[in-house]
């Protein structure tokens, strides 16, 4: 993530808005660091996904309001939010997230019954067809990711990559996934916003336009788009945005980051099973999601949520849990390995025995 800020800082340099892709950045990396650093310091973690919990709850409670006293667009709720997709992204992370808490007593259960309640009732409202899909995926097969790496001893990485390469080989996956769920290969006419920014980028296809250097911002490329286009917020997919704004280079930097925190929940696997599952579903849903909207390094409750995971998962590699046992090592190896020099201790100094000639 650092090697990415870096790029972007460079990206300035060359940005359509210089301005605007200085600001953005400083946000970008402040908010960074608010979630980070607090996870390299020597505090409790275990009440993280509680309090997580807890603001999800709230802020889907806020959204009812709005849903029950605003009038919604003519394509879904948006809340408070300003659009009806950010309100169904908001409601499916919360579903995640409730599902976790089913899993324990008392108030937490509870509070996770009423949430998926809300949860659900806000999607319905937000018409989020993506996030419902990516939700319900992300918590079924996130288990079964777990199981089989913990068979294979591999990482959630590998995984994700063998099926981002076998995609590689299939025409349009995204299209076709979409037209046998919903029977529109276009995805409410994403797939048009998709063919220009892919030209946007064949124009600048190293480097990019600059970090959030694209989209509102004075006189925007944006404004040579045909059509409905023309009035689109993002490019409706995090990957593309990416590459719209710091080329194939910062793109692949990215990509870098996505399938590290990938591989750190492994660690997190090991010690505790459940905690690994609730975080693999939060950060698949993150990925998939992104191949219909824009969520990557956005000020949005998903991205921030995809960060407070990330950071808990590679606060499992700090040398304090450098005892934990390796893929294929025993978990009693330390023990056994102090047990030996005791032994050995306590041989050198017991009095020596002298045998019969």
């Amino acid at each position: 993530m650092a090697a990415y800020f870096l790029f972007a800082a460079a990206s300035v340099t060359w940005a359509y808005s210089p301005y605007f892709a200085f600001s953005r950045l400083v946000v970008a990396i402040l908010a960074t660091i608010v979630i980070v650093l607090p996870f390299a310091l020597p505090i409790r973690t275990a009440n993280i996904i509680p309090g997580l919990h807890v603001c999800c709850a709230l802020a889907l409670a806020i959204s009812g309001i709005y849903v029950l006293t605003t009038p919604a667009s003519p394509i879904g709720h948006p809340g408070y939010f300003t659009h009806k997709q950010e309100l169904g992204i908001l409601a499916a992370a919360g579903i995640i997230l409730s599902s976790h808490e089913l899993l324990f007593r008392g108030w937490r259960r509870l509070l996770a019954i009423v949430t998926i309640g809300l949860g659900v009732w806000l999607v319905l409202a937000s018409q989020s067809k993506s996030a419902t899909a990516f939700a319900l995926f992300s918590i079924g097969c996130s288990w079964l990711m777990l199981v089989a790496c913990k068979k294979l001893r591999i990482t959630p990485a590998y995984i994700v990559a063998a099926v981002v390469l076998a995609s590689l080989f299939v025409h349009n996956p995204i299209e076709k996934i979409g037209y046998r769920l919903y029977g529109d290969a276009t995805l409410t006419g994403r797939t048009g916003i998709w063919g220009f920014t892919n030209y946007q980028i064949s124009r600048k296809p190293w480097l990019g336009w600059g970090f959030h250097s694209y989209y509102f911002v004075p006189n925007s490329p944006q404004n040579e788009a045909p059509g409905y286009i023309k009035a689109m917020p993002s490019s409706h997919s995090g990957y593309l945005q990416v590459k719209l704004e710091t080329g194939r280079i910062g793109y692949w930097i990215f990509l870098v980051f996505i399938y590290a925190s990938l591989h750190c929940l492994e660690r997190v696997r090991r010690v505790d099973p459940v905690r690994a599952w609730c975080f693999l579903s939060i950060e698949l849903f993150v990925i998939l999601i992104n191949l219909t909207d824009s969520a990557w390094l956005t000020m949005t409750p998903v991205w921030l949520l995809y960060l407070t995971v990330v950071a808990e998962s590679v606060r499992y590699s700090l040398p304090s849990k450098r005892l934990l046992p390796q893929p294929g090592q025993s978990a009693i190896q330390p023990t056994r390995n102090w047990s030996n020099k005791r032994l050995v201790k306590a041989a050198r100094s017991a009095p020596a025995v002298t045998r019969a000639p």
